[in-house]
């Protein structure tokens, strides 16, 4: 088996103008933690979910070149794949570390069949410890009242208007540009 690098630059081979830094900084079994940085300066945190390719996987490239996988290899998932097997977590490393370790104490496993049949383990997300919060709030007041990182506060309310603790009420312009914000309420 081909395991994952523990340190290699996005966009290697001459893709990126300005590359990231990835340096696994935890790992537990199909977990682990990266710090991103640019010029020795931390940037950001992400939790993977590895997966492995399997030997003979033929991987088709939109170049149309194509490549045959020669030995079980382990994967860095795509930018598709964040918030099923790929989380941001925010330029705090204590908070990474701390997110890192809720998902290793609250980790439930599931066994999916990926279209193609090959097999994989995802992950249901768990909802991070929170304060309850009075009055209408948005994602980044909740994340305030709650001292974590905006992306954690994303997720604590996707899960909570999934389980029903949540409640979106309405949208509302608070900057002349970009998007409404959107205001949820607890149930």
């Amino acid at each position: 088996m081909i395991t994952l690098e523990t340190e290699f630059k996005s966009g290697e081979g001459g893709f990126s103008t300005d590359p990231l830094t990835y340096k696994q900084i935890r790992r537990d079994g199909n977990f682990a933690l990266y710090e991103r940085s640019r010029e020795g300066k931390p940037y950001d945190y992400e939790l993977i979910l590895i997966t492995v390719v399997p030997k003979g996987t033929v991987q088709k490239f939109p170049n149309g070149v194509t490549k045959v996988i020669e030995d079980d290899t382990e994967h860095y998932p795509s930018t598709g794949a964040f918030g099923k097997k790929a989380w941001a977590l925010g330029f705090n490393r204590v908070d990474a570390e701390r997110y890192f370790d809720e998902r290793l104490a609250k980790r439930d496993l599931v066994v999916a069949d990926e279209p193609e049949g090959e097999t994989i383990i995802e992950e249901k997300t768990p909802v991070p410890v929170s304060v309850k919060v009075d009055g209408e709030f948005s994602t980044k007041e909740y994340a305030e009242k709650n001292k974590m990182d905006y992306p954690i506060a994303y997720l604590a309310i996707k899960a909570g208007l999934a389980d029903g603790t949540i409640k979106f009420v309405r949208e509302e312009r608070r900057n002349v540009k970009g998007k409404p914000t959107k205001l949820f309420v607890m149930a």
